[in-house]
């Protein structure tokens, strides 16, 4: 989903990003076992694909949001949308000049065929969810912000380049590392997602604003003391014991979401105490709240005890989970 960084969709931020996971991890795990069969009998039968070309016309009646054009010439549709097509060809959409905000989610697309969007000169966004992209590379893009490519066969992002990019959102793949080959200090979101990262130590993204990790394999969150921009650090559902790697010239943390991590101790919570601008930790599910560390097994209710010690730890939190403290839950923190 697009993030917040991004105008045209003001999407999610901390809070909302929250509810949404809650209802895609349900939506999951209800049909985890039906996903998995179905998963097993493509990978088996390898169904071919029909050819099925995108024409002029059908690009015409697909787009949307009148606004001024990029050159100042004059007023153009900026947007098109050619979603749920089964598409495996999109040649037709390069003659759209004016088109920013290019939708191909859900079709046929392979990153090959998906090139073609890097002829529309004035390129600022591409959405390609559940495709069969690869690779997340596309030709260098003068103007390119945002690239949202979930839900694909994605293993590597070494080769992404491009001068202006500020989203790359490519939850839902295979990637095991977060390894650019050229250096993008434009970055501001990254959204890797439920892939297959166990190593953050190596990241080198000093502008970087929101960082999304929820559900790989990570075990420290060592390495994250090099973000000094970072606002919101989501790292939920990776085992993650231990709380090293931050520190006081991490002005600007606001949000930690460590939902079903493996943290224990409040020795490992009062490791936060160094973070001045802290206001929301999600410490739903872990070992410390009574939770297990995995989805589905957490405590409903906060311990009233527990969420005064927190705050005893850490004053200038105003939530826990969802819960906002209360005046009283300050008070509290004299009596320890």
């Amino acid at each position: 989903m697009l993030k917040s960084h991004f105008d045209i969709s003001q999407r999610s931020e901390a809070e909302e990003e929250e509810e949404v996971e809650e209802e895609e991890e349900a939506v999951r795990s209800e049909s985890s076992v039906s996903e998995e069969t179905k998963k097993v009998t493509v990978l088996k039968t390898k169904p071919t694909i029909a050819e099925r070309k995108l024409n002029r016309s059908e690009v015409s009646v697909r787009q949307s949001l009148l606004g001024k054009t990029a050159d100042g010439d004059g007023y153009a549709f900026l947007k098109a949308t050619c979603t749920g097509m089964r598409l495996t060809d999109i040649r037709a959409i390069a003659s759209f000049k004016h088109i920013q905000f290019v939708d191909v989610s859900d079709n046929f697309l392979t990153t090959e065929a998906l090139q073609v969007v890097t002829k529309i000169p004035f390129l600022v966004l591409i959405h390609a969810d559940k495709n069969q992209l690869e690779s997340a590379y596309l030709k260098k893009c003068k103007y390119l912000q945002v690239i949202i490519m979930n839900n694909n066969s994605i293993s590597s992002v070494h080769d992404v380049y491009h001068p202006e990019l500020s989203t790359l959102e490519v939850g839902y793949n295979e990637i095991e590392k977060i390894d650019f080959r050229d250096r993008m200090p434009t970055l501001r979101c990254l959204d890797f997602r439920h892939n297959r990262i166990s190593d953050i130590s190596k990241l080198n993204f000093p502008n970087l604003d929101s960082l999304y990790l929820a559900g790989n394999k990570i075990t420290s969150l060592v390495g994250i003391e090099s973000l000094i921009n970072l606002r919101i650090l989501h790292v939920r559902n990776n085992p993650i014991k231990l709380l090293n790697g931050f520190n006081a010239d991490q002005t600007k943390l606001q949000y930690i979401n460590l939902r079903n991590c493996k943290v224990t101790t409040m020795t490992q919570v009062k490791k936060l105490q160094c973070l001045p601008a802290l206001e929301i930790i999600v410490l739903k599910g872990c070992p410390f709240m009574g939770g297990s560390g995995e989805e589905g097994n957490e405590v409903e209710e906060d311990d009233s005890e527990l969420r005064i010690e927190v705050l005893a730890a850490l004053p200038r939190l105003k939530r826990l989970n969802k819960g906002i403290f209360t005046p009283e839950e300050r008070q509290d923190t004299f009596n320890i």
